[in-house]
C-alpha cells in the first residue's frame, strides 16, 4: 500500500480517538505535536513524518502505547489551558473589584460607575422581561424584534453583573474540577 493511499488519522482514530477528533479541528497542530513528540519522540516532526512512520509496516505496540500516552497528555494539556483561561477570568474579575473598592476609598466618584451601570443593566432587563413576557399588548413587528434583541443583550449583561458581584460558583466549580482531574492524572503517570 502506497504512503498516500495509508489513512494514518484512522489508525489514530481507533487507537486515540480524542487526539483523532482534535486532527479535524483548529487543534490539529497541537495534536500532529503532541503525536510527533509520544511516537517519534520530535515534537518538531511534520504531520508526513507522522504519516509515514505511522504506516511504515505494521503499528507496532510501543508505537500504540505511544499514542495512548499522547492522547492522555494532550487531554491533560487542554485541562491545563482551560484552567489557566477560567483563572485569567477569575483574576480580570478580583481586579475589577478591588479597583471599585480602591476607588471608594479615596471618595473618587469613579467608584459609582460600576454600581450605577450595574443598578442600569438590572432594572433594564426587569423591564424588559416585563414588556416582553408580562404586559399585554401587541407589538408590531419591527418593534417586537427590537425588545427581542434589547432582551438578548440585556440577558447577556445581566449575567456579567451577576457573576462580577456575586463570583461566578459554575467558574469555580469547572477549576475545582479541573485541578481534581489533573492531579488524579499526575497520581496515575
Amino acid at each position: 500500500m502506497a504512503l498516500e493511499d495509508f489513512d494514518w488519522k484512522q489508525v489514530i482514530s481507533s487507537v486515540a480517538p480524542g487526539l483523532a477528533a482534535a486532527l479535524g479541528g483548529p487543534l490539529a497542530g497541537a495534536a500532529v505535536k503532541v503525536i510527533a513528540d509520544k511516537v517519534l519522540g520530535r515534537p518538531d516532526a511534520t504531520q508526513e513524518e507522522v504519516a509515514e512512520a505511522l504506516s511504515s509496516g505494521s503499528i507496532t505496540g510501543d508505537q500504540l502505547v505511544a499514542l495512548k500516552v499522547a492522547e492522555q497528555s494532550f487531554k491533560l494539556e487542554l485541562e491545563r489551558i482551560d484552567q489557566q483561561r477560567e483563572a485569567a477570568g477569575v483574576e480580570d474579575t478580583k481586579s475589577a473589584r478591588q479597583q471599585t473598592v480602591d476607588l471608594a476609598k479615596e471618595g473618587s466618584a469613579i467608584a459609582w460607575g460600576a454600581p450605577v451601570v450595574s443598578i442600569m443593566i438590572v432594572v433594564g432587563f426587569f423591564i424588559a422581561v416585563y414588556m416582553l413576557f408580562i404586559m399585554e399588548r401587541v407589538w408590531d413587528e419591527r418593534t417586537a424584534n427590537l425588545l427581542n434583541v434589547l432582551f438578548g443583550a440585556l440577558t447577556v449583561s445581566f449575567t456579567s453583573v451577576v457573576q462580577y458581584w456575586m463570583g461566578s460558583s459554575a467558574g469555580s466549580k469547572r477549576s475545582g474540577d479541573a485541578v481534581r482531574k489533573i492531579a488524579e492524572q499526575a497520581g496515575k503517570g
